[in-house]
């Protein structure tokens, strides 16, 4: 709908604030990382203690190698635990490049 008079002097004044999405970033990627480390340690160490468990990084592997979608059991804990954990790291990074971009403290 158009409206009277020029656009010269238009402007946003209910924007987006650089810090307030950097503080949300880095909260909730704080918050993937905090809850997926006990996670990713926690089926790690299971699975260490099962045996015929070849080795911390042949199961890591076989871990990381199980589909994300179907699949069941401990494999599939420390799979979602970490991908959960590395969604953590790229929010935090996200965080980071809007504070250096806007010069936020």
């Amino acid at each position: 709908m158009a409206h009277s008079g020029s656009d010269a002097d238009a402007f946003v004044t209910h924007g987006t604030r650089p810090r307030s999405v950097a503080r949300a970033s880095r909260r909730l990627g704080l918050a993937l990382m905090g809850a997926a480390g006990p996670a990713v340690v926690t089926a790690f160490l299971v699975a260490l203690t099962r045996p015929g468990t070849a080795g911390p990084v042949a199961w890591v592997g076989e871990a990381m190698a199980t589909p994300l979608v179907g699949a069941t059991g401990l494999a599939w804990a420390f799979h979602v635990a970490a991908v959960t954990g590395l969604a953590g790291v790229w929010i935090v990074g996200f965080a980071l490049v809007v504070e250096g971009y806007f010069g936020v403290e």
